[in-house]
């Protein structure tokens, strides 16, 4: 059952593998008066890099699929149509692409997004590998299916809690190595000494959680 689902994981990653980018967003801001950042995605991947920088920078290539699974019948023309529609409630700016696409889309998203380190981070994807590195507020990340990498500061964070419907979950920390215990599906808790949450979930694949 796991070796299946983990070779669906194999299947759906190399459907969605890039082509030629059709097209490349960008979108920036001040960071000034934010408190969090959320990013929705179909399916390709995110990565949310915390920095020193005090703007938001944020980079998307739309690539065309190379067959397989979904086909490539998206073309140029009705890529152009697709924007970032930044929108801000309360502190948080959340991130997609608009117009909404489904997930039988024949092209992928390369999300690139630079923010600062204290931001909180929210990443939501369908199909795909999220990674959110060196942040240090709250994180939260689910994934239908794909890996997850979260690597920040061990001092920043209190709580950890992750888990996988299929697929390995591993914590590591300067005081050790931890497993997520169980058959197929796999969950671990953990706690730092600092105030920061980290939960993570994916449906199918490996989440890993790395604390320096």
């Amino acid at each position: 059952m796991r070796r299946l689902a983990l070779a669906l994981v194999a299947l759906l990653a190399a459907a969605a593998v890039a082509g030629e980018t059709l097209k490349t967003l960008s979108y920036s801001c001040p960071g000034a008066g934010l408190t969090a950042i959320a990013v929705k995605a179909g399916i390709g991947d995110v990565e949310v890099l915390g920095g020193t920088a005090s703007d938001v920078v944020v980079s998307v290539d739309l690539t065309r699929k190379g067959g397989g699974l979904f086909g490539d019948r998206q073309t140029p023309r009705e890529a152009e149509a697709i924007e970032i529609e930044p929108r801000l409630a309360g502190g948080e700016l959340t991130l997609q692409l608009k117009p909404e696409h489904r997930g039988d889309a024949h092209f992928s998203e390369r999300w690139t997004v630079r923010v600062p380190a204290a931001l909180a981070a929210t990443v939501k994807l369908g199909v795909g590998d999220v990674s959110v590195l060196d942040t240090s507020g709250d994180i939260v990340v689910r994934v239908g299916v794909g890996d997850v990498r979260i690597e920040g500061v061990f001092s920043a964070v209190g709580e950890v809690r992750a888990a996988s419907g299929v697929g390995d979950v591993t914590l590591r920390t300067p005081e050790g190595r931890t497993e997520g215990t169980g058959f197929i599906g796999h969950t671990l808790s953990g706690h730092g000494p600092g105030t920061a949450t980290v939960r993570a979930d994916a449906g199918v694949g490996d989440v890993t959680i790395r604390l320096r």
